[in-house]
């Protein structure tokens, strides 16, 4: 502050002269600009206020489009499809917002925004996003049931074909093959973000070479075995439909919960054709599609039944 630097002068008996030409001082030509053009501290703004009806509702923000948002109509991603899906296996009620990463406190979707305690509530008391590896913990506080999952090691081996073997088989599936990345991915995650050829191809490039990264610390070489990884996806999908077997839900529970909501993720997507699937090129889904695992498609049915219909 200008007071503290002439204290500062008084102390070292630096001359009026001395210190009128000092390094510190601000050259004429600059404090004339920023008297004219002073330093101004303004409030912050408030949050966005476009769906005020919604500030009620518990929010889920999810890849969608725009219009199937609106509806609570599936998410096209399979991680947003998982939690959508046990939040709405759970009973708790909430609508769906097309989102993109951007939005998220985490860097990724899906989040949770809460909806507001009363009808005085703000804007700002409603947002206290809730990341995704939160949703489970906050679900059990409001939903219709109380339910738990199983922590045993059995379940863990079983969810790890999901985060691993099938979705590594996905990543490719969906960013790497071209034909899939042009007929899918393009117009879900790359054309509704930017109109902008440059921040289009950037974009592009950004998430082919994600995925491509991914893969490659999965791998144990530098090449990617397509082959290994396949077998491997098809083997995952064996032993989850080996796991079923007869039951309608996974670990022969009464009710279906957070796995049989993982599964869905994939198998409903995999099997959607307004996905917009390459036949030639989806490798992945074609075995479910052709009846090889009749049960997990049956499972669908139920799933989709159970919270779409």
């Amino acid at each position: 502050m200008p007071q503290d630097d002439e204290n500062k002068s008084k102390k070292s008996n630096v001359s009026p002269k001395t210190g009128d030409s000092s390094w510190l001082t601000t050259p004429r030509l600059i404090r004339h600009i920023f008297d004219k053009f002073p330093l101004v501290t303004h409030p912050l703004n408030e949050l966005p206020n476009r769906r005020p009806i919604e500030r009620n509702k518990n929010t889920l923000h999810i890849f969608a489009r725009e219009g199937e948002a609106r509806r609570g109509a599936p998410s096209f991603n399979p991680s947003c499809l998982k939690w959508q899906t046990y939040l709405k296996l759970t009973g708790v009620d909430f609508v769906t917002v097309s989102s993109n990463n951007h939005a998220s406190p985490t860097g990724s979707l899906p989040f949770m925004i809460p909806a507001a305690s009363s009808a005085e509530s703000t804007i700002l008391d409603v947002v206290r996003p809730i990341p995704s590896h939160k949703i489970q913990e906050w679900a059990g506080k409001h939903c219709a049931t109380s339910r738990t999952e199983s922590d045993s090691i059995r379940y863990e081996a079983y969810l790890s074909l999901l985060d691993h073997r099938i979705r590594n088989a996905w990543l490719h599936t969906l960013y790497l093959s071209v034909p899939n990345f042009d007929a899918v991915a393009r117009p879900l995650y790359i054309s509704p973000a930017t109109s902008a050829p440059p921040a289009r191809l950037a974009l592009s490039h950004s998430l082919q070479t994600a995925a491509l990264e991914e893969l490659t610390k999965a791998s144990t070489s530098s090449v990617i075995d397509l082959s290994a990884l396949y077998r491997e996806s098809d083997n995952a999908f064996s032993a989850l439909s080996e796991l079923l077997g007869g039951d309608d839900w996974f670990f022969g529970e009464a009710e279906p919960g957070l796995f049989d909501a993982g599964v869905f993720a994939y198998t409903h997507l995999l099997c959607d054709e307004n996905m917009g699937w390459k036949p030639d090129e989806e490798r992945l889904g074609n075995s479910l599609r052709e009846g090889k695992w009749k049960n997990l498609v049956e499972h669908e049915r139920r799933v989709f039944d159970r919270c779409y219909r």
